[in-house]
């Protein structure tokens, strides 16, 4: 039983729409204002929705933008149905999601095209997202456990040299070995965590309705949580003398904890594959329409064929295969979130000649332009 929601205030054209759909074989659902057909929305969850822009009260728009905002109604095939024509009022209807466009007048035969062309590429865009879920599934349970080994040995070693050796330890050993344990600890929940974001954002790729809502998120400071989270990662590093900042605010469309994790992943690994002493410089400005975050270091480099996977269009394949080198998990985390919200990066770098990554998001003022 496929189920099409129609809302649309003429009640003549929704029962004529509803009457056309009842003959192909379909359910027809009927509302016929906004607010009613929300509610039905969020009731029957139907297989896809048609919807007049021009209506009293709540307009076609805002519609979308409410269906398109929750989980639940997020990735309905939406068609919009209209009287008016030209481009603006397409191109609205686009950004907020709207899959396609019927011109009223519309005949029979055009209406039960596009929705079984909609239909069906929903039916395309499920299968595929289960085929990924099922590879990401795969990769990461032959991926995981030779990353999660040596923190788990560390945290096991040295918990057993404790309890072993627990009378004859001084307040010293208990207070470096228990510093040992938290350490392996906070490495091991970050590979989980990172591995977990990998497979969201993988299945995220295949949810173009849920990536449209990201992308309207706004950090107004993104400057200000660039600092604090390099010099946290310096201190954890045991090298804040090695880092230089310099940083801007403007408001970017990035949600902060997602810009958190890109500067986390990052500078930590700047830090981490170079020596001590030598420059990490992390810097955050404004450059055009877009907000550009630049970290470079003069450490051991990535190797070329790490960067290869990595560059557009990466195979799934090619993403596992990064995922069980270094510093490939935190790359292609990172790689996920900024193409997530439409962003870029780029990666320069050589074995022993250093690295430096580029990343640039869109800025939220880019919008009143």
């Amino acid at each position: 039983m496929t189920r099409v929601l129609i809302i649309e205030d003429e009640e003549f054209l929704c029962d004529n729409v509803a009457t056309i759909l009842e003959f192909e074989g379909f359910t027809p659902l009927k509302a016929t204002d906004g607010q009613q057909g929300i509610a039905l929305a969020r009731r029957h969850l139907p297989d896809l929705i048609l919807c007049d822009i021009m209506m009293p009260g709540m307009d076609g728009y805002e519609v979308l933008q409410i269906l398109r905002s929750e989980p639940a109604t997020s990735t309905i095939p939406f068609i919009f149905l209209t009287a008016k024509t030209g481009r603006e009022p397409m191109r609205q209807g686009m950004a907020l999601g709207a899959d396609d466009y019927l011109t009223k007048p519309f005949a029979p035969e055009d209406l039960i095209a596009a929705v079984r062309a909609r239909l069906e590429r929903q039916r395309r865009f499920e299968e595929e997202a289960r085929a990924t879920m099922e590879a990401v599934q795969l990769g990461i349970s032959l991926a995981l456990p030779a990353e999660l080994q040596a923190p788990i040995n560390n945290v096991l070693g040295t918990a057993g040299r404790l309890i072993d050796r627990a009378a004859e330890l001084s307040p010293e050993d208990i207070e470096a070995a228990s510093l040992t344990i938290l350490d392996a600890s906070r490495l091991l929940y970050r590979e989980i965590e990172n591995y977990l974001l990998f497979a969201q954002l993988e299945i995220l790729r295949f949810d173009p309705a849920r990536v449209i809502v990201l992308r309207k998120n706004t950090l107004a400071a993104p400057g200000v949580l660039v600092e604090s989270v390099a010099r946290e990662q310096a201190a954890q590093h045991g090298r804040e003398a090695d880092l230089t900042l310099q940083t801007q605010d403007a408001p970017v469309h990035v949600t902060q904890d997602n810009f958190r994790k890109i500067v986390e992943e990052l500078v930590d690994n700047a830090l981490k594959f170079s020596p001590a002493g030598a420059p990490v410089s992390v810097r955050a400005t404004v450059e055009g329409s877009d907000y550009v975050l630049l970290v470079e270091d003069q450490g051991e480099g990535i190797p070329p064929e790490i960067i290869e996977r990595l560059r557009d269009p990466p195979g799934f394949r090619a993403k596992i295969a990064a995922l069980r080198e270094r510093p490939g998990l935190g790359l292609v985390v990172v790689q996920h979130l900024v193409e997530a919200h439409g962003g870029h990066l780029t990666i320069e770098s050589a074995p022993g000649a250093g690295t430096r990554v580029r990343v640039t998001l869109p800025l939220a003022l880019a919008d009143k332009t």
